[in-house]
Formats: C-alpha cells, structure tokens, sequence
C-alpha cells in the first residue's frame, strides 16, 4: 500500500474554527465500493471554496405576439403557450393576471385534484366528474393498502400519502427535511462515521465492476446524440442475457418505475420475438405521456404482444392478483423484473412485493416463479425504515431506527459534490445538430434526469467543496462515507434476496463517469 503527502496552503487569512481545521487528517479512498487503495494526508484549507449558485435575473417579457407572459423558472425561459389577444398569459397561467387584477374575466381556479393545472370556475363539476385525470378512480383487484410495507406506517406519513396531490413533490418529505445532520455535535458526527466504516468492514461484500454490452443498443447507439443512458440500457441487458433472463421469450417481464417504458423498448428488440409472445406488464404510479406501448405491442396488429399498464404505488401492489401474469391455460408465467434507477425506498417496497409474491406462488406448488431480477440502484436518501425489507440485518448490524435515517441522509454525500463535474463529462456521440437543437436536446435532458433521480435533499454547506463543510471533513471524505452508506443499505438487500432462496449479486454495470449511481442488485434462482 502507497503512501502519499499532499501539503495544501492558502494565502486567506480566514480564522479556522476551533477542533475542525488547520489540522493534518488522514484520508482512506474507498471510490465507488472497491476497497482502499492508497493513503493520503492532508493539510486542511481554511479557505472556503464553496460554490454558491447565482440565480439568472428574468429577462424582460417576450416581445413574440400571444406568448404567454409567465416565467417558468425551473426552465429558465418564458411560458411557449398561446395566449388570447386580449389577454398577456394562455389559459393555464391566466390566474396569475388575476391576481394582479388586470383583468374582469372568468375566473380559473387550481383544480382540487391537481393544482398543477387550473380550471374555470363554472366548469368544476363537470371537471371533477368526467375530465380529471388526477381524479380518484376505483381500487383494481391487484390493490391491497401498504401490503409490501414492513413495518406499519406512521400516521403522519399515512396522511401524507392522503394529501400529496402532485408527483413530482413527492420528494419533499417533512420526515427526511426534519434530519439535520448539521445540527449534530462534532462527536455525534465521527462515532456515526467510525460505526458506518465498522458495518461496512463486517457486511459489505467485495462489488466487482463488470461493463457489458448488448447487441440491440448497437443500432440506437448511433442515432443518438446524448448515450449514457443507452450506455446504461445496454449492460442492464447484457447482464440480462449473461444470466440467462432472456431465454424465455413466453414469460411476463414487468418493469418497476416504468415511465413511458425505455428499459422495456429496448428489451423488446433484445428478445427478438418470433410471435408476440413476450408479455409486458409496466408499473408506476402515475400516468405518463409518449409511452411506449405501442412499441411494445409490436408490428402484428392481429397479434400483438400483451402490454399492462399498472397505474400504482408499489406499496401497495398484490402481483399475484395482475390479470397479465396468467397465461391462456389458467397457469402463471415465469416473470422476469428489471428497473434502472429505481429510487429510495421504491427498491425496497418493489424486493418486498416479489418476495410476497415468491411466497404465495411456492405455497401453490410453483418453485420457480421468478426467473430473475435486475435493479439500477439509486437515491438511497430516500429510504424509509419502516420499508426497509430486511429488518434482522438493521438488527444485527446494529443500526437503530435514528442510525438508519442518518445514514440515509448521509448516502447523498456520495453524489453531491461529484454530480456537476460528472454531468459536464463526456457522455456524446458526434452529431451535427446545430446550436438551438443542441440547447434543446441538453435541456430535455436535464429535466429527464430530474424525473429519473429525486431531489438530494441537501442541507445548507452539503455543496461546500472544501474543508468548511459543518462535518469538518473535506469532499473525498464525505464521498467515502456517502458511498459506504449506500453499500451498507444494498448489502441488506443483497441478504435479504439470499434468504429469500436466490442466488443474488451487487455490480457495478456502468463506468462513474456514465452514471454515478452505477450499482445494479441482480438475482436469479439458485441452481
């Protein structure tokens, strides 16, 4: 083992706070799960190199006639809906120039389902009653209330599911904001990181890094401009096939956090089909648009694959009951699961609901009802405890229930400094798309991976890269704990499949530079 000296110094004349800084701190690497390969000593800055996002100053309205004056800021650019005439905002924004009081007209209202979208008054009811998407539809045979929940629910959590109207705020939670790691005593903060590497040490398993490819992304490769996600896509499906998941064309492979249904597009053309015999069956929670199953339903309109859409929490899915599973002769077809980034507790909850399913087909005489499973690993801050399947290993790890939540929290250290110099590597093919097509395509990816991975849920200084972080501990240090935490929750997973009876792995399928949650959880039954 090498050892390094690395002296840093800095002409600021900053005062180090007491017991945190100026001092010399040994460094162990342990980069994306592999284990230690170098020792380093550093001396602490005490310049604070922290980056601070300054936001952009609106630009002044668009001068183009009936564009929509409301400014999207997540977007950075004004509203592209049309607007009347008479008016300066389109429909859905037409609240905002009542507010202002500008004009006398009739008046919109957020619709009470989904305030994401606003309503005219006189319409409600018949809103409400018959065009709503968001509004409540009767419970599917398959509906059984937290049924892959491990632990019952808290009632403040329990309320929260009543009252969450819009998706993509499920990532604010009261429960995680309320975990303040920088509130914590400096002793506090090294005994929680001396018993992470101590858990780490005694249960986590050594991850190889295996990168393979797939013959069916060849193709797509080419016409793309942006491919870490084909990049992605295409070792998923080789680990796919080296397991032998893909063999049986007749079995219903289901795919957790589906989306518009990318990861089954490409499995699809993986197959191969000789007959539309492939059976797909795509959960979410909620409705998505440019969904892919047409795609996945095949050419043959007289006989097309069969696609299910099960619109779901995870929690609360009963497998056993979905009608797609049972094939022409009453019998269950062999399932096969993948998911690429399936975020937080959603992992939790999915390994849970397949277990119970297991459970259910064994006691009815199949063996083998599942013939493998495959997870992209990802946004371990959003873990609950009480979803967390394999409680024994929290037991005997002896991880308390206040453990379990911090290291959660603490698992976001892993990508938060890392994630803006990754983003801007290279992840292109060549392209000849001039600059307004380029600026679009990055934008469409952006948003696409802020659907992908939820909010990090940072506190203030988490972005500070330099020894000022409140921890006292400097970016590589923080990074290490962050991916030990993230090991330490898949280690039970992994354990929890093996007790299960499969035959389970942890890998690293795709280079750090394509993703930085590039850990996939792979089980197949054992031989």
């Amino acid at each position: 083992m090498s050892v390094i000296s690395i002296s840093m110094t800095t002409d600021s004349t900053t005062e180090p706070t007491p017991g945190r800084q100026g001092h010399e701190r040994q460094v162990t690497y342990h980069y994306f799960g592999l284990r230690p390969t170098s020792t380093c000593f550093f001396t602490m800055p005490k310049e604070s190199r922290s980056k601070t996002k300054i936001a952009k100053p609106i630009p002044p309205p668009p001068t183009r006639p009936q564009q929509c004056h409301f400014y999207v800021a997540r977007k950075s650019r004004y509203c592209s809906l049309p607007a009347k005439r008479t008016n300066k905002y389109c429909g859905e924004h037409l609240a905002e120039q009542q507010k202002s009081g500008e004009i006398d007209t009739m008046r919109r209202i957020p619709c009470p389902y989904d305030p994401s979208h606003t309503i005219f008054e006189r319409n409600l009811e018949h809103h409400l009653n018959t065009r709503c998407n968001a509004r409540p539809k009767d419970n599917e045979q398959f509906y059984s209330l937290n049924v892959n929940c491990t632990l019952s629910l808290s009632e403040e959590e329990l309320e929260f599911q009543r009252s969450i109207q819009l998706h993509k705020n499920m990532y604010s939670q009261p429960w995680i904001a309320r975990i303040q790691l920088s509130q914590l005593p400096v002793n506090e903060l090294n005994a929680l990181a001396h018993k992470i590497e101590s858990i780490y040490k005694e249960h986590v398993p050594v991850i190889r890094q295996e990168i393979l490819t797939h013959d069916a992304i060849s193709s797509l490769r080419t016409a793309e401009r942006f491919i870490k996600h084909l990049d992605q896509q295409s070792s998923l499906l080789g680990h796919m096939e080296k397991k032998g998941m893909l063999q049986n064309k007749k079995a219903c492979f289901i795919e957790f956090g589906a989306g518009r249904g990318d990861l089954s597009g490409v499995l699809k053309k993986a197959l191969a089909e000789e007959n539309s015999e492939s059976t797909y069956v795509l959960v979410d929670r909620k409705n998505v648009r440019n969904k892919l199953d047409p795609l996945l339903c095949g050419p043959n309109e007289k006989n097309p694959s069969l696609v299910q859409r099960v619109l779901i929490d995870i929690k609360d899915l009963n497998l056993s009951k979905v009608q797609s599973l049972m094939n022409n002769q009453q019998q269950m077809k062999k399932v096969v699961v993948l998911s690429k980034h399936l975020c937080g507790s959603a992992t939790d909850i999915t390994l849970k609901c397949l277990m119970n399913y297991m459970t259910n087909q064994q006691e009815k005489g199949h063996i083998h009802p599942i013939s493998g499973i495959i997870i992209a690993l990802c946004c371990h801050q959003l873990c609950r405890y009480e979803m967390y399947p394999n409680q024994e290993y929290l037991e005997k790890a002896n991880i308390t229930k206040v453990d379990f939540d911090r290291i959660c929290k603490m698992s976001s250290w892993a990508t938060s400094g890392s994630r803006c110099s990754c983003n801007s590597s290279s992840t292109e093919a060549p392209s000849d798309a001039g600059p307004k097509e380029t600026a679009e395509k990055e934008e469409e990816e952006e948003e696409e991976e802020e659907e992908e991975h939820a909010d990090i849920e940072q506190e203030e200084g988490d972005a500070d890269l330099s020894s000022n972080h409140y921890s006292g501990w400097n970016l590589h240090e923080r990074e290490k704990i962050g991916y030990e935490c993230k090991r330490i929750l898949d280690a039970g997973r992994l354990k929890y499949l093996e007790s299960c009876g499969l035959s389970a792995e942890l890998v690293y399928y795709v280079d750090p530079s394509t993703s930085l949650e590039n850990c996939a959880l792979i089980a197949v039954p054992k031989q």
